[in-house]
């Protein structure tokens, strides 16, 4: 049972593209740069629901920036992107909702934050699904443009 990292017999596209596999119990995994563990971990809340979100509903492009090694930095800039719009979000909100000054009720208070913060959380999650459905939409319609394309250009050909 070695952890040593091995290449197989016949070099596979992975390991022609860098990819080193190790062997477990006679069975080779591969090795992934993007599994860095102390490069997970600067990923907050939001980074880690779009990739969550993105491995199950759009699992091309999750297998696409994984395997190019930009799924952590896209999950960064989205982290950016989502704090962003939480901050101006909550303090939008705040200031819309009626005033409440009496801080002698403070589970009032609380759940007034409460209410606003899971506001926020709610159309947070809703943008990011919206951007992956978006781009899946997008990514269908170019692929069926470039099919019509092709048969046409395939028939322009034969006749």
């Amino acid at each position: 049972m070695g952890n040593e990292a091995k290449v197989t017999a016949a070099p596979t596209i992975a390991e022609k593209m860098g990819i080193k596999y190790k062997e477990v119990d006679g069975l080779y995994y591969p090795m992934w740069n993007e599994s860095d563990v102390n490069e997970y971990a600067t990923v907050g809340k939001y980074g880690h629901r779009w990739m969550t979100m993105l491995m199950e509903h759009d699992r091309y492009l999750y297998n696409k920036y994984f395997l190019d090694g930009t799924l952590i930095w896209k999950a960064k800039d989205m982290e950016d992107y989502c704090l962003n719009m939480h901050d101006s979000m909550v303090e939008k909100l705040r200031k819309a909702r009626a005033p409440y000054y009496d801080t002698s009720d403070s589970m009032l208070m609380i759940a007034r934050i409460q209410e606003i913060e899971a506001t926020v959380e709610e159309v947070i999650n809703g943008d990011i699904l919206a951007s992956i459905n978006y781009n899946k939409c997008m990514r269908l319609m170019n692929a069926k443009k470039n099919i019509a394309s092709r048969q046409a250009e395939t028939q322009r050909m034969e006749g």
